[in-house]
């Protein structure tokens, strides 16, 4: 069977995943031995960025191939809708004969409807349902995902196994409010959870005040007295342990129909978490590494070498081509990424820059290079940090991004807000800046 004739997708999106909770991206912790198998049989990115955050503007990129200046997609749960003549990747293959499939819960019908273009391009949209969480994420359980995979790729393969499918599946569990099983935080942690000063940290700053302690966090120190920081940390690491479980059952299921060796499987997040990293306690906002860096990984024995590790710069942007390439199918020239095979080509080293944005919590615009990082407020921050707020981090001296040098390198600062003005500027070709044009959509109340 040949590439083009015989190639299925599978894109697994494990929302609110941090790259380096993962075994595989250098975690000490055993977080996720089945994607780590994974990993070992494909090649893993390990400087994977999200070109904007949260939720719905990085699944917009991810399913487009599109950048968010472009497709203007730069708020979650905001009011503006993808173009109609920005096609998903699910309209490009299923005009190729593609059977495509999601189980996933962005589109939302009825009174609070919302993202429909989500739903664009499938033959089988389902639902997978879950409950209304923090920042308007619909957090639902990975078993509730696999039963509708297994059942759709057993379905596909008793019915249609002479076609080519598209799949993707979104899974949710590592989003707050962290609620995995606790035989799963017994593995991560081992002290005294009544013991500690979470709720003292939660009160500095404005964040914690208003959406932590008055949110499920708040709920978790008043109703079971957990006052240890370390148990809610552990507690985010259980929630990848469960779900790797759920990814290890799915690739099982491949192997018992046999089709791995026929099936792309890329691995991805739309964002990672704040862990009270840079004062930002189990939410996800902030341009910071620990946000944008997402994992990457994909298996395809067939064109993709194995246990392959690559540095580059990518981004979500890649994600698209690189499906289209594998399945022999044209780039689009309104396409903003590449396809990642040019760098086992040879033909391309990866970015020398990434270009990230955010409009929901808060506006901000950043310029990531391999060594350094500078972060634009183009609206005041709910931190106290005014528009115009510069933040310059030497990421190879200060990978947590904690000392801000904008004051002590000032030319440097300049000189890299120049870069990403002319960048921001030849992008947009003349049209508006969404993010001026749009509020943020989820304001702190």
């Amino acid at each position: 069977m040949s590439v083009d004739e015989g190639v299925n997708v599978i894109l697994i999106a494990i929302d609110t995943l941090r790259a380096s909770h993962l075994s595989c991206y250098g975690y000490e912790k055993s977080t996720s031995p089945n994607i780590d198998k994974l990993a070992s049989e494909g090649v893993l990115f390990s400087n994977c960025f999200a070109p904007a955050i949260p939720t719905h503007p990085a699944f917009t990129t991810i399913l487009t191939g599109v950048h968010p200046l472009t497709h203007r997609i730069v708020c979650h749960a905001g009011k503006v809708d993808l173009s109609p003549f920005i096609p998903l990747v699910t309209e490009i293959l299923r005009d190729r004969g593609y059977v495509t499939a999601a189980v996933d819960n962005l589109v939302r019908t009825g009174r609070f409807a919302r993202a429909g273009w989500f739903a664009r391009g499938y033959d089988y949209y389902l639902n997978s349902g879950g409950i209304v969480v923090i920042s308007k994420g619909v957090k639902v359980n990975a078993d509730k995902v696999n039963s509708l995979a297994t059942w759709f790729l057993d379905w596909f393969h008793e019915k249609h196994g002479d076609k080519r499918f598209f799949l993707f599946l979104h899974y949710w569990d590592p989003h707050a409010p962290y609620l995995p099983p606790e035989e799963y935080i017994d593995r991560f942690y081992k002290g005294d959870p009544t013991e500690g000063d979470l709720e003292g940290r939660l009160k500095k700053t404005l964040w914690g005040r208003e959406a932590c302690l008055k949110g499920w966090l708040g709920r978790l120190i008043r109703e079971k007295g957990i006052r240890d920081k370390a148990y809610v940390d552990a507690s985010y690491d259980a929630e990848i342990a469960y779900v790797d479980e759920r990814v290890g059952q799915l690739l099982r299921k491949l192997e018992e129909l046999g089709i791995e060796d026929d099936t792309l499987v890329i691995l991805t997040s739309d964002h990672g978490e704040g862990l009270g990293d840079n004062d930002i306690y189990y939410d996800h906002h902030g341009l910071y590494d620990w946000d944008i860096r997402v994992p990457l990984i994909m298996r395809f024995p067939q064109r993709l070498p194995k246990g392959a590790r690559v540095n580059a710069l990518v981004q979500q942007t890649d994600i698209v081509p690189t499906i289209l390439e594998i399945a022999g199918i044209p780039i689009p020239e309104y396409i903003s990424g590449r396809s990642l095979l040019s760098i086992f080509d040879k033909e391309w080293r990866g970015y020398s820059a990434i270009y990230t944005m955010e409009n929901t919590r808060m506006t901000k615009r950043a310029i990531r290079t391999r060594r350094w990082k500078l972060i634009e407020a183009i609206r005041p921050d709910i931190y106290g940090r005014p528009a115009g707020h510069l933040e310059l981090y030497d990421l190879s001296k200060d990978p947590e991004e904690e000392e801000n040098l904008t004051d002590t390198d000032e030319d440097l600062a300049l000189s890299l807000l120049g870069r990403l003005e002319k960048w921001y500027r030849a992008t947009l070709k003349g049209k508006g800046d969404p993010l001026i044009e749009q509020e943020i959509s989820l304001p702190l109340e």
